[in-house]
């Protein structure tokens, strides 16, 4: 047997035989230039652009170096993220011995190519479906099936894609690659697209879309005002319309979403936590619902000896005795076989004569020595099929209390054609238990605390899943229920709200479960492990899968725990907070620009004769009172609890700066028209008087100020007023008169303090709307606007 000759497998490739995954983890570097410069902003900063530097004002067109600087600060993080998460990909990714020209090689299970003959052995995972050619084995489809039972499997018997190898070792012929592997096929509905379910994207979504509809019709009369009713010229018409234009547009709020995201992301890497879809660290964060899996995330997925009961009047040594000298000559290797190895020292002073080795067949294992007899262990019911009734009561107590019981078992006869010998009486009661994971409770403890409900789910017995529960801190684990009992919509509804653990699930009853939740309202996480997980991992919220798991189950996790550690989903919420929160005072702060800017435009139209503002000057106020403090006081660790108000939390913000920057240039501009019919000085005054209160907006959306928010605000107020002057020549700012530095004066003396009061008013109206149950008119209109 050697294996595919080098033709061979090319021959292959060229055919598209190969075990490829039909998804990708992160996107192309194609992908995300295409993302971060294809966009509708972008194209129309570009058309702004092209206007005024076909009128000849240059100095206007600055604008474009800062969205070249969001690009390319976009692109970079983003490449940045893709390369730490594909390293990542490639430290976890599977491997198998694979035999190709009469050599072995190790290849990525990706690598494959159909007619392959693998190595499998105790301990792989199948890397895609095949048959056994050489050999025999024993593989456990759990992940498949959700059935822990092991299986045979012989010369011509078929093996699928993601189970694993309990015992044995075979060599194997692939017969099926990629999309036609068994686990693919019977994932393929979850291969559908599904649009994460995330309130920050969807309330993004909505300002921009709101933005997108208004913003031209909006440019375009008012240049036609200005050009043809008044009569100013093309230049100052072009000018003034792409300050009005730009300052509607929220250009690095996005942006500052993305890095946010992304920094989020590549900062759970650090703690070797894959994050698949990035919104999905915002969901986890609103999470009030978590389904957990048993295996694999309450428990490690192993089993330790507990303790071992002496039957009737044998004593303790000597059952310590039979079993080392057991463990000297049993080789099985699963969970049960490893806790047993690992509590009995070997021993081997009794004279072996046969091993009965442990058979899915069988149900238990053994052997035979010398003058001695016959020893087995496994389950009472397959040890004595005929009944004890003393034994099965006794075993039936230590199960209630969530044990699992092997009987060991003595015969004076020896096993004949692999039957049960007569005379077999038990001697000793092992108890084993799932190992909980050490971090487990505090872990739940953590989401207990943060108001997160939590539900078990779980294939195995609910009598032994609310034990385990139990010692893992779940609250009301009593509270359980089969899931086989439950054969009604109407039985599964009331289930789901009274229970908190529930076993012998099936896969489609895992996700019903999770429809319910969140039919009911409520933001569900799943975490699993297996291929019976994966519909229930779609249809939740955010889905959580362990690296030790099935290939399908991290393919459509959103998140994958790349040392299957449970205790990193506490850093998980806290960076979901970090960029909610953050995002919410950022959003605030270009809501701002973008509806005093909607306001003076429509002001204009009906009211004045020319847009106060020239492009140079909205990027001054843009960069020092919303980009550059915006970004920087988005890097710091709020992980302040949150709801599910993001919207109404922005806007509630913005709103009171808006106004009063609307009604204080809206003031300057009457006062200007019917006084000094001064262009310079409007655009000079409108600056200042919207500077100074967009710095005290920062004051009150970050409220309350801590150091290092009082150091970048500050910063960027002196910044602004130093570039005022040093740069008054580029931005077109010029002198004062008297009276106008007076009004200048009141307007910077009281809008702030306005702003506090509207502020203050909002949020007494919104609570008042809370107490009562009632959302005001405010509330109403933002609720709208959020649908």
């Amino acid at each position: 047997m050697t294996g595919l000759t080098n033709g061979q497998i090319q021959e292959r490739i060229s055919l598209g035989q190969v075990n490829a995954r039909d998804d990708v983890g992160t996107r192309s570097y194609k992908q995300i230039l295409r993302k971060n410069i294809l966009t509708f902003f972008n194209f129309l900063n570009l058309v702004l652009c092209v206007m005024v530097l076909a009128v000849g004002s240059i100095k206007n067109a600055t604008f474009m170096g800062v969205i070249l600087f969001n690009t390319v600060i976009g692109i970079i993080q983003e490449v940045r993220a893709k390369q730490t998460l594909d390293n990542l990909e490639i430290l976890t990714e599977k491997r198998t011995v694979v035999l190709r020209e009469g050599k072995k090689w190790k290849l990525a299970t990706e690598k494959l190519v159909m007619d392959d003959i693998v190595c499998l052995k105790t301990g792989d995972q199948v890397p895609a479906d095949a048959t056994v050619i050489e050999g025999s084995l024993e593989v456990n489809e759990s992940l498949l099936t959700g059935e822990a039972d092991n299986l045979v499997k012989n010369v011509n018997d078929e093996l699928y894609s993601g189970s694993f190898v309990t015992a044995g070792e075979a060599y194997c012929r692939i017969i099926h690659v990629g999309k036609d592997n068994y686990a693919s096929k019977i994932t393929s509905e979850v291969k559908e697209f599904k649009n994460h379910n995330s309130e920050l994207r969807n309330s993004l979504n909505a300002i921009l879309k709101i933005i997108s509809i208004i913003i031209v019709p909006l440019g375009a009369i008012l240049f036609y005002k200005q050009y043809v009713i008044i009569g100013d010229t093309l230049r100052n018409s072009v000018i003034s319309t792409v300050a009005a234009v730009i300052g509607m547009i929220p250009e690095g709020l996005i942006l500052l979403t993305s890095i946010a995201l992304t920094l989020g992301a590549v900062r759970l890497a650090q703690k070797k936590t894959l994050v698949q879809e990035l919104y999905c660290i915002e969901t986890l964060a609103r999470v009030d619902t978590i389904c957990l899996d048993k295996t694999g995330t309450i428990t490690s997925g192993t089993m330790q000896v507990e303790g071992v009961e002496p039957f009737w009047e044998n004593s303790i040594d000597g059952i310590e005795e039979i079993m080392g000298n057991l463990m000297s000559v049993l080789n099985d290797s699963n969970a049960t076989a490893d806790a047993l190895h690992r509590r009995f020292q070997k021993r081997r002073n009794l004279s072996l004569k046969q091993v009965i080795p442990f058979s899915s067949d069988r149900k238990f294992s053994g052997a035979v020595f010398e003058n001695t007899g016959t020893y087995l262990i496994g389950a009472a019911q397959f040890l004595f099929p005929d009944g004890n009734e003393a034994l099965f009561g006794k075993c039936k107590e230590y199960a209630q209390d969530g044990f699992r019981v092997l009987v060991l078992a003595r015969s004076e006869e020896e096993m004949q054609d692999k039957q049960i010998p007569g005379n077999l009486s038990p001697i000793g009661l092992i108890l084993l238990s799932d190992v909980i994971r050490k971090e487990a409770p505090d872990t739940l403890a953590y989401f207990y605390e943060q108001g997160v409900d939590i539900k078990v789910i779980s294939g195995d017995d609910p009598t032994t899943v609310s034990c385990i529960a139990q010692k893992a801190g779940l609250r009301d684990p009593d509270k359980c229920i089969d899931a086989t009992t439950l054969l009604t919509r109407e039985d599964m509804e009331k289930a789901v709200r009274e229970c908190n653990v529930f076993g012998r699930v099936t896969p489609n009853q895992k996700k019903e479960m999770v429809k319910i939740l969140k039919a009911g309202g409520h933001t569900v996480a799943m975490t699993g492990d297996g291929v019976n997980d994966v519909l229930a991992l779609k249809e939740a919220d955010c889905s959580i899968a362990m690296a030790e798991g099935s290939d399908a189950a991290k393919n459509i996790a959103n998140i994958v725990l790349l040392e299957s550690d449970f205790s990193v989903m506490p850093d998980i919420v806290n960076q979901g907070r970090r960029v909610i929160n953050n995002i919410r005072t950022a959003a605030s702060m270009f809501l701002i620009k973008t509806i005093f800017s909607v306001f003076l435009a429509v002001l204009t139209i009906f009211f004045g004769d020319a847009y106060p503002f020239q492009p140079i000057q909205m990027s001054l106020i843009s960069a020092c009172a919303v980009g550059i403090p915006t970004f920087i006081l988005a890097q710091e660790n709020n992980y302040s609890r949150i709801d599910n108000t993001f919207l109404r939390h922005v806007f509630m913000n913005a709103f009171p700066a808006a106004i009063t920057i609307t009604g204080s240039v809206f003031t300057i501009m009457i006062v200007c028209s019917n006084v000094y019919h001064s262009l310079d000085m409007l655009n000079t005054a409108c600056v200042l008087v919207t500077g100074w209160n967009y710095m005290a907006a920062l004051k009150t959306v970050y409220n309350p100020l801590n150091r290092f928010r009082k150091i970048v605000i500050y910063g960027m107020q002196v910044s602004f007023f130093l570039a005022a002057v040093c740069f008054q020549r580029i931005l077109a700012l010029g002198a004062l008169e008297f009276g106008m530095l007076i009004w200048v004066f009141i307007l910077m003396t009281f809008s702030p303090l306005l702003i506090e009061v509207i502020t203050a008013r909002i949020k007494r109206m919104y609570q008042d709307s809370l107490d009562s149950g009632k959302p005001g008119r405010f509330i109403s209109f933002v609720e709208l606007l959020r649908r």
